[in-house]
């Protein structure tokens, strides 16, 4: 059982639910916070004025909904969930006022530095091509590279979080590898 899971088990079973409650939400601050700024930073620029209340109101959606966490359920889907609807509801709001709202970069790139310094400027070189052409993608596709690709996520825990079948998660997922290979020429 992971630490997250057995803290849930703790607080969900406790007496002591409020003092509980606060640890649990220490260790989340502490492992879920970085992710939590670079998932909204995906939807809503870090630049943009409502970026720091975003990121604020999230974490605490997420401390008044702890009891209501089912721990048998993923939890990292369940915060990308309240994530992603706390963005979606301030973009839907400025909708109208916003052009066209661009992401980060995420490093879709897994392992660690090269060693030889020309494969170092060959991998940040694949990099840049990698963000620039997913910074092109549309919202929904941005969104699903960052939580397959950044995160981790199943196919099943994208699909909770962005609201789509697993088989349309699959299938997005597929043409989002192959259309990333065709333009970064890989």
């Amino acid at each position: 059982m992971n630490p997250l899971t057995a803290k849930f088990r703790l607080f969900v079973g406790s007496s002591f639910a409020p003092r509980q409650k606060a640890d649990l939400y220490d260790y989340i601050c502490r492992n879920y916070r970085r992710r939590i700024e670079f998932y909204v930073s995906q939807i809503i620029p870090r630049d943009h004025g409502d970026y720091q209340d975003v990121c604020q109101e999230v974490m605490v959606k997420i401390y008044n909904h702890l009891d209501g966490f089912d721990p048998g359920h993923s939890f990292k889907a369940w915060v990308y969930q309240i994530v992603r609807h706390q963005c979606l509801d301030l973009v839907k709001s400025r909708e109208e006022k916003q052009r066209r709202l661009r992401q980060g970069d995420p490093d879709l790139v897994g392992g660690g530095p090269a060693t030889d310094p020309e494969q170092r400027v060959m991998r940040q070189e694949l990099m840049e091509r990698i963000d620039r052409a997913v910074s092109e993608l549309p919202p929904l596709e941005r969104e699903i590279c960052y939580l397959r690709f950044s995160e981790g996520l199943k196919y099943r825990e994208i699909g909770q979080v962005v609201g789509l079948d697993v088989e349309v998660v699959k299938a997005k997922i597929h043409a989002l590898k192959a259309g990333l290979r065709r333009r970064v020429g890989r």
